[in-house]
């Protein structure tokens, strides 16, 4: 199978994909050399190995390309194909041949119309993969394949055709068995991807069968391509060894060296990777991994060490106290690197577990002595002691920061003291000084206790806020009274016990007063009571009377009423329980008489008897309420509501509702009449959104026609009114629904809306004559809310409706018809009507349905306008136009004096105040001419010290309105207003930058809502002016404003001064960590609790220095509770251990998820090295139970020997059965002869000269001089 060739559908040429089409085509000396290449590896593999020298000659092995023919001048090499489409097709065709050999079945015969054996094939294919094949035959019987379709799937169908239209053979090779796992690669993942590349199936033997055949099946380029692979895979894990050495435990300090540097040193030096059991894992082989000659060199390196200190090395043994093995070892083993660095003695010291005191040493005899003066200095540098005493006393002997410890301790830095939970100090440091501590702090604590006490009361945790009081006020005047520290304990714990400590008799008075507040807290009781939310104003009284009173005689109870806008009936009672009931019982019975006295009812009252109803002065509906004792609401005149509300008893209330209906009785003879109408009418009368029904209503005075539910089967319709109307409206439904039963004709005419009021007429009088000749025909005219405003519905009979609309459309064709009209103006009013864009002649044609007016051309002096459109449309605009023109006749000018400074503010907005004026009043403003001001200027600038001044006002101040007498003067005054004032405004310069708010925000609104100018000084200048510009009536309330907002920042200045409080801390640095938490989770619960700022050390900041931010009592109750959490770490019981660093990960797992459950299983803290510790392995855990440490500590180390068992059992797989590798085969040396660079590039003969050129001296620079190669 030759090489295939890739094709994109946009003439894009792809790269030819030589590593998955099978063999390749090389040139002659290159083949020759792959040849040899082959052979030799094949001997190689035999063992027999001949070095000889191949010697190739470059013009014969390499011969030239055959000449691409010459493009022609000023085209592109490549045109189209010479970059790649910005846009790449997902469709792409490939093509590739079969010879005539490499088929598996062949057809010679020509078939028409029926497809041969591989035709088929190839569409069952192409089905398959949704792709389309094509072939075509040679002569020479080599078959053409032509593959189109997406990239994916185009590979798919290629590799089924090969399968099944290419000859298959099989070959077997054989390849050791250890490395047939690297040949199957992660659950197969190599092995398929070779299938893939070669198109061939590979059968590798399985992990049980003791043969190491490989078979390969598949076309011939394929099976070499794989064999090839196979064999590369195979070669590079040929060169690779591993090494096991036996050496004892007691060796590894010297093969370690001190800090790993011998190990260390040999593994960059060899490339060799040396791994080295930990102390806790039970084997001593030490596996070295890597190319063999490293291996080899680093055990030989390793063999060395361990003979030379076995034969040389020599044990010793010193007792040495237990407690003092960890002074010995040092942090982080560092005191025996210090000893094996100085003197070269391994020190061995004895695990937790062994419970011994000896410490052995082996090294040189001769460095034994001066090791073993170390090991004791060590162990004797340091002692420990510890001083029983009452927790409470902790942080007085502490004191704030730690000073009072320090004048305690002045040797602090030299003697580690760790304060217990139980309440033990312990002391660690050298002897004198730790004996000096220990008196001292003894002293102290005698004094504490003679002076000093600490006591709990136990206080139910839900009345622990009340006991601190709003804001802290409670707790914190306790403790300025009695001088003691108050401790509560934190919501989450759900303790009951609250601490007290000081003086004796500060803590005394403090439990007592105490537990006086829980008692009165406890008498508390909260009660809730219905009331509806319209008695509420009367229960509370004009300005709270009524509530005050209750208040007054029941002072403990606080009285909770719900927001107006909640629309809640729940009022809140809490204080004592006594009073509480009796407010409750007082409350219960005015709810019942505000029930009684407050029962409403509605009554429905035609809207034109309501004024009857209210009597002249209002006697009519006084004397209903004097007499009824009610409270009647009637609704506003606008609301269209004709319901009237009667509040009182319920006896008073029917009373009242009687005489209401009894007085409407009167007046129309209100009446309520039943008619029966088919139910099956009802949808077609109620349709078109009751507009019938509607019309009916207005038609007969407002009666109320009301018909039965949707869903009910009565077909009673009710209608209540004036007798008259009701009869009216009862005759007129009755005929309506009649002829809607009969016939339901409707029908529909199209109108402008401008027509439809004269097709109504003045009064409805033309609708009005066509309804009393066709009395059954309704025409409904579209309302102000239809998104259709042309048509005008028909219902009645089908021959009324007829007539109707052939009326109705003749009426139309009336009004479409225009007429022209011509009336006398004088020319001096043109100006009116056509300025300004013709504002006032465009608004009298679209009130006039759109009438042409068109007026002479301007300079004519004609008087002639002339007016055309519809006849009624026409006349109207002739009629206003008149109006306009006698209101220019009455016009009058007056001047308005208005310096000119200011004009620029009054035009401002494109003049949109101006223009508001000259619609409001219907007036002209003239400002003065811009060419008058300029010059003006001019003349100033020219002669400034010639220039007279009268007396007489500027004609640049002076502005010109026209309009009638009255409307000019209110124009003139309200021109004059929008004369801007300014004004300036004291606000201090801290506070300017508020003023402004972001990038100008608040400045920039105020300006914006108040329509201002504001101007703030800048900084530079520190003034405290501020200056504000506008009319008057704006400025005086953004001055307002602006002082809110002053007083406002003022409060919040004082507010940020007592919050920006800061606290130092001084806290070891190794404690950070802590005090941060996973993802700063117990840092943020601190800041969030306290509501303070803390800031940890950064760059030059002191190491161990925390700084609060916050009111200084926050800051000094989070200073407390760090210190206890720091004092809760450092009482820890802590030990140190040493883990494979490569079992850290597992250890602590995804998300630290094991490494959390093992600290909450034991109860301990465990900490890992950090990046830049010396020794990566050390951990270390720490609890407050010795024995639950040591527990996590062999469980830890348990995990860790499966671990490490574990990764040797995946090391060592299949390593046992490893046999001798065979020799490396040396690669053919290869000399080449007569190639281009082999030439003398200054020989003449070789490179002949171009002919003579005339000599030049020409600078050579950066470009100059000869190259050479």
């Amino acid at each position: 199978m030759e090489n295939g060739t890739t094709f994109e559908t946009d003439h894009h040429i792809g790269q030819p994909d030589l590593a998955s089409e099978g063999s390749l085509n090389l040139a002659p000396g290159a083949e020759r050399h792959h040849a040899m290449a082959q052979n030799g590896t094949a001997a190689g593999s035999s063992g027999i190995s001949q070095p000889e020298i191949n010697v190739l000659n470059y013009s014969t092995d390499f011969p030239e390309l055959p000449e691409v023919p010459t493009l022609p001048m000023g085209k592109p090499i490549g045109g189209a194909w010479s970059k790649p489409p910005t846009v790449r097709s997902q469709v792409v065709t490939q093509v590739f041949q079969l010879r005539g050999d490499e088929r598996a079945s062949r057809t010679n015969g020509k078939s028409f119309g029926n497809t041969n054996e591989e035709q088929q094939r190839c569409n069952e294919i192409a089905k398959a993969t949704d792709t389309t094949i094509e072939l075509c035959e040679a002569k020479d019987h080599s078959l053409t394949v032509l593959i189109t379709g997406k990239r994916g799937k185009v590979e798919d169908a290629r590799s089924r055709l090969v399968r099944e239209l290419q000859t298959q053979a099989t070959r077997e090779i054989a390849i050791p068995k250890e490395h047939h796992r690297i040949l199957i690669g992660k659950e197969g993942s190599k092995l398929r991807q070779l299938e893939q590349e070669t198109d061939c199936r590979i059968v590798v033997p399985g992990r049980d069968s003791p043969s190491d055949i490989i078979r390969i099946i598949g076309p011939r380029e394929g099976i070499e391509k794989a064999v090839h692979e196979i064999q590369l895979a195979s070669d590079k894990q040929s060169k690779l060894a591993q090494e096991h050495l036996m050496i004892p435990r007691i060796y590894y300090p010297w093969i370690r060296g001190p800090n790993n540097e011998t190990m260390d040193a040999l593994m960059a030096e060899t490339g060799a990777k040396i791994n080295i059991p930990p102390p806790s894992a039970n084997n001593e082989i030490i596996v070295i991994t890597g190319e063999k000659e490293g291996v080899h060199r680093a055990a030989d390196e390793l063999n060395k060490i361990y003979e030379e200190k076995k034969a040389n090395a020599k044990p010793v043994t010193c007792q040495v106290a237990r407690a003092q093995h960890r002074y010995v070892i040092g942090p982080q083993r560092r005191g025996l690197t210090e000893i094996l660095k100085e003197t070269g003695v391994s020190v061995e010291v004895p695990t937790e577990e062994e419970d011994s005191d000896t410490i052995t040493l082996r090294g040189d005899p001769a460095k034994l002595g001066e090791a073993l003066a170390l090991v004791y200095a060590k162990a004797s540098s340091v002692i420990t002691s510890e001083i029983s005493c009452e927790h409470w006393m902790h942080k007085f002997l502490i004191g704030p920061k730690g000073s009072t410890l320090q004048t305690l301790v002045p040797n602090k830095d030299k003697v580690q003291i760790d304060f217990e939970d139980g309440g033990t100090i312990y002391l660690e440091g050298p002897p004198e000084d730790v004996k000096a501590a220990q008196t001292s702090l003894t002293n102290e604590i005698d004094r504490l206790t003679r002076e000093m006490s600490s006591d709990t009361i136990k206080v139910h945790p839900s009345l622990h806020r009340h006991v601190i009081g709003r804001g802290g006020a409670l707790i914190s005047k306790i403790k300025e009274e009695t001088g003691v520290q108050i401790t509560i304990p934190n919501e989450q714990t759900n303790s009951d016990e609250i601490k007290v400590e000081g003086k004796k008799e500060g803590v005394k008075k403090a439990i007592e007063e105490i537990a006086e507040i829980v008692k009165r807290i406890e008498n508390e009781k909260s009660r809730d009571i219905l009331i509806e939310q319209r008695f509420h104003k009367q229960i509370i009284g004009a300005k709270g009377e009524a509530i005050s009173k209750l208040r007054e005689q029941y002072p403990s109870v606080v009285f909770s009423f719900p927001d107006a806008s909640k629309k809640s009936d729940v009022v809140n009672l809490r204080g004592d329980k006594n009073e509480v009931d009796k407010v409750f019982k007082q409350l219960t019975a005015l709810n019942k008489e505000l029930l009684e006295n407050n029962f409403q009812m509605t009554v429905p009252i035609f809207k034109e008897f309501h004024k009857h109803i209210i009597g002249k002065g209002g006697a009519n509906v006084r004397k209903i309420r004097e007499d009824t004792q009610t409270r009647i609401d009637l609704p506003g005149g606008e609301s269209g509501e004709d319901k009237i509300t009667v509040t009182g008893k319920k006896a008073n209330v029917e009373k009242a509702v009687e005489q209401l209906t009894q007085i409407q009785n009167e007046l129309a003879s209100i009446v309520t009449s039943e008619v029966s109408i088919p139910q099956k009418v009802h949808s077609r009368l109620l349709g078109g959104g009751r507009r019938l029904i509607h019309d009916i209503q207005d038609q007969c005075g407002g009666v109320h026609i009301k018909f039965p539910p949707e869903k009910s089967s009565s077909d009673k319709v009710s209608i209540r009114g004036p007798k008259e109307d009701v009869a009216k409206a009862e005759k007129m439904l009755l005929a309506l629904a009649k002829d809607r039963e009969l016939s339901s004709f409707e029908d529909s005419v199209k109108a402008k809306s401008e027509f439809h009021r004269f097709l109504i007429g003045r009064g409805g009088g033309n609708i009005k004559k066509i309804r009393e000749k066709y009395p059954d025909v309704r025409i409904l005219f579209p309302r102000e809310t239809d998104t259709d405003d042309e048509t005008i519905h028909l219902l009645g009979k089908k021959e009324e409706v007829a007539v109707v609309k052939k009326q109705l459309e003749s009426m139309i064709s009336e009004l479409n018809e225009t007429v022209e009209m011509k009336m006398d103006v004088d020319p001096k009013y043109h100006r009116h009507f056509v300025m300004r864009g013709a504002a006032v002649l465009r608004e009298i044609q679209e009130q006039n349905g759109g009438v042409i007016i068109s007026f002479p051309r301007a300079g004519s002096y004609e008087s002639k306008v002339t007016i055309k459109g519809i006849k009624q449309c026409v006349e109207s605009a002739k009629a206003r136009i008149e109006e306009i023109v006698e209101d220019l006749a009455a016009q009058v000018t007056i001047q308005v004096e208005i310096p000119s400074i200011h004009h620029r503010a009054l035009l401002s907005n494109r003049g949109q105040k101006v223009q508001d004026i000259c619609t409001k009043y219907n007036v002209q403003i003239k400002f003065p001419d811009r060419r008058l001001r300029e010059e003006a200027e001019r003349l100033e600038h020219e002669g400034a010290g010639d220039v007279e001044h009268t007396g007489e006002p500027s004609p640049l101040d002076m502005i010109v309105l026209s309009g009638r007498d009255t409307k000019c003067e209110e124009a003139k005054q309200a021109l004059l207003a929008l004369v801007p004032i300014t004004k300036k405004v004291h606000v201090a310069y801290e506070h300017h930058r508020y003023l402004i708010g972001r990038s100008g925000e608040t400045v920039r609104s105020l300006m914006q809502a108040h329509d201002v100018n504001i101007s703030i000084p800048h900084q530079d200048k520190h003034l405290d002016e501020i200056t504000v510009t506008g009319q008057a009536e704006n400025v005086e309330e953004v001055v307002a404003d602006i002082l809110k907002m002053v007083t406002k920042l003022e409060e919040s200045a004082e507010d940020r001064k007592l919050r920006s409080f800061k606290l130092s801390v001084d806290i070891p640095q190794e404690y950070h960590t802590r005090l941060i938490g996973f993802r700063g989770r117990v840092v943020n619960e601190l800041q969030a609790k306290h509501n303070v700022e803390i800031a940890f050390p950064r760059g030059e900041d002191p190491p161990n220095t925390i700084v609060l931010t916050g009111y200084e009592k926050n800051c000094e109750a989070c200073k407390e509770e760090m210190e206890a959490m720091v004092g809760e770490v450092q009482s820890l019981f802590t030990q140190e251990i040493s883990l494979d660093a490569s079992f850290h990960p597992r250890l602590i797992g995804q998300r630290r998820r094991n490494v959390r459950k093992v600290m909450e299983e034991f109860q301990v803290e465990i900490r890992f090295p950090r990046a830049n510790d010396p020794d990566p392995n050390l951990v270390v855990v720490a609890g407050k139970n010795e024995d639950a440490v040591y527990d996590c500590i062999d469980y830890l180390r348990g995990q860790e020997e499966d671990y490490l068992q574990e990764r040797n059992e995946r090391g060592q797989y299949l390593s046992q059965r490893l046999p001798d590798p065979a020799p490396v085969p040396k690669a053919p040396q290869v000399k080449i002869e007569g190639a281009p660079w082999q030439l003398d590039m200054q020989s003449e003969d070789q490179f002949p000269s171009m002919g003579t050129t005339p000599s030049c001296t020409t600078a050579g620079g950066a470009w100059g001089g000869v190259r050479r190669f």
